[in-house]
């Protein structure tokens, strides 16, 4: 994809953060823009920024672990547009806390949007783009899919499930013409760890947690910004987006020395949730490059 004009794209997750500085950036570079999300509010006003740029849009209020309703979504889509050029797969929700605080229900909740949901925007789209031989997928995922963070198991399972996901359909796709890209944010200044729940069995963990996602936003980059690196990654058929320079430095330390970065997740774990020494104080099994 060299370019966006007269495009069809769809973006999830569209009403606030990295979604709307997609949509805004995809119809100011000439692309008309579907939008879903389940804030009625913040997708009315992504919907304006759209067409105040004088492109097309499509507004719809879905779930998009629902099936169903993703289905019929598509459908309408279909009708209107004959089928989208571009799918970013954005929509996600946070969540916190250490596993055994978690109750399943949140467990499940969370993988039905943050994984579920993007599998059902490929299955739905997908065809109409190998029928026409192009297109291209943007998965956004997370750098919490490269590298743990701490208290971040919940959020980290859907985002590493995604990181597998990705590079299997690039796999699958790359006979067929289709781009995919994959998107894994470092920190970014967005509002998600407002509504994510946090959970901790000790009376600060969840506090403390928050605090560390707000230093991380508050030192991260914009949402414009990622939109930007995102769509210039999509026309140099690139398929992997890292933002931030922690974003960088962990996931190449990952590559490099896995069981030191996984020791010192461990200890700030243990400091957030009040472990009181717990894998601090205890000798480490497992070799720094392990």
């Amino acid at each position: 994809m060299r370019g966006f004009s007269g495009k069809r794209a769809l973006v999830t997750g569209a009403a606030s953060g990295l979604g709307r500085a997609l949509a805004k950036a995809l119809a100011e570079r000439g692309a008309d823009v579907a939008l879903l999300d389940l804030d009625e509010e913040g997708l009315r006003r992504t919907a304006e920024m759209v067409e105040a740029r004088g492109r097309r849009c499509l507004a719809h209020l879905v779930d998009v672990s629902d099936w169903d309703a993703m289905r019929a979504v598509a459908e309408d889509v279909g009708e209107a547009w004959g089928g989208v050029d571009l799918l970013v797969n954005n929509a996600g929700i946070g969540l916190g806390g250490e596993l055994v605080d978690v109750p399943v229900e949140e467990m499940r909740r969370i993988v039905d949007v943050n994984l579920m949901g993007e599998i059902y925007g490929c299955k739905l789209y997908l065809p109409g783009m190998i029928e026409r031989g192009e297109g291209h997928i943007v998965n956004v995922a997370s750098l919490s899919g490269l590298v743990v963070l701490p208290l971040h198991l919940p959020y980290a399972l859907t985002k590493f499930a995604l990181v597998g996901f990705s590079e299997a359909l690039w796999i699958e796709l790359k006979r067929r013409g289709i781009g995919v890209t994959m998107v894994c944010p470092g920190a970014m200044r967005t509002a998600i760890m407002e509504s994510a729940k946090v959970y901790g069995s000790e009376g600060s963990a969840a506090l403390n947690a928050r605090r560390w996602q707000r230093t991380l936003e508050a030192l991260g980059k914009t949402p414009e910004k990622v939109a930007a690196m995102t769509l210039r990654a999509v026309e140099r058929e690139r398929f992997l987006v890292l933002t931030g320079p922690e974003a960088h430095l962990l996931y190449r330390m990952k590559r490099l020395a896995p069981g030191l970065v996984r020791w010192g997740s461990a200890a700030v774990t243990s400091l957030l949730a009040g472990g009181g020494g717990g894998a601090v104080g205890r000798k480490r099994k497992d070799g720094i490059g392990a």
